[in-house]
């Protein structure tokens, strides 16, 4: 990927609710700033401690520091994570990263589930209106009463999977590593799915093997990065919907 996205720039657009559940998940007050957010961000994939470590022996050097260990862009976050689950070979574009990173992700976590919740993911219906109205959309065709299985094969049929893949994925990883998020945080998709799955928690660290002390923090990174990408398809899906609605409001007219 040669194009290269600035985490801060992809932010510019979303709004404060946006911002604060990144400000959450990145362990900062609800108000930080998309800066300090990037901030956090970079070091969670450089490593406090590997940045300490290589820095020390740089200074014996006498080498300079200064540009050592830049925030990662938007291109080089799905490459990392991809990586980290195993499925890097098989992407070759950013719809292939969005589309793959939270399919293996919900894949790692149905796994990990019990039969009775296993089941409950595929049988147990819930209210998906919510989750298409946050991203604009009303729809009868895919809204009122699904299951999380059925929700996410409408999404792959209308356009949506991205955005409905992302969301879905939240929602366990979050809880793969005991974070509560504020109910307002979730759609319904992924509000729904954490109360099926269990307590914060339940999947364990080792569901995603993705701690390491001086490496990239995935733990805490994945629930970060899934959030960027369903929050970067809902504000599409929202100027594709605005623009949809703007043309057939001339037509009428």
């Amino acid at each position: 990927m040669k194009n290269q996205t600035a985490l801060k720039g992809l932010f510019t657009s979303w709004d404060e609710r946006d911002i604060c559940i990144l400000a959450i998940l990145c362990e900062l007050d609800e108000g930080a700033s998309p800066q300090a957010i990037t901030e956090q961000i970079r070091w969670l994939y450089n490593s406090r401690t590997r940045h300490r470590i290589k820095s020390n022996f740089k200074r014996v050097v006498r080498q300079d520091t200064s540009e050592d260990m830049p925030c990662p862009s938007y291109e080089v976050l799905l490459a990392g994570a991809a990586k980290k689950l195993g499925i890097h070979k098989h992407c070759t574009s950013i719809d292939d990263y969005e589309r793959f990173i939270p399919q293996a992700v919900i894949v790692t976590a149905l796994a990990r589930m019990n039969p009775v919740q296993r089941n409950r993911f595929f049988t147990d219906e819930f209210n998906a209106t919510p989750m298409w109205e946050a991203a604009g959309i009303k729809s009868r065709e895919i809204g009122g009463l699904r299951t999380a299985a059925s929700v996410l094969a409408l999404a792959n049929a209308s356009g949506y999977a991205v955005y409905a893949g992302a969301t879905t994925a939240l929602g366990f990883a979050t809880h793969a590593v005991g974070i509560t998020l504020p109910y307002a945080a979730y759609t319904g998709l992924s509000a729904t799915i954490a109360q099926l799955i269990g307590p914060p928690g339940w999947l364990a660290l080792a569901t995603y093997g993705f701690f390491k002390v001086t490496g990239t923090d995935w733990n805490k990174l994945m629930p970060v990065l899934l959030t960027i990408i369903a929050t970067k398809h809902r504000h599409e899906i929202l100027a594709r919907e605005s623009s949809l609605n703007s043309k057939n409001m001339k037509l009428e007219n």
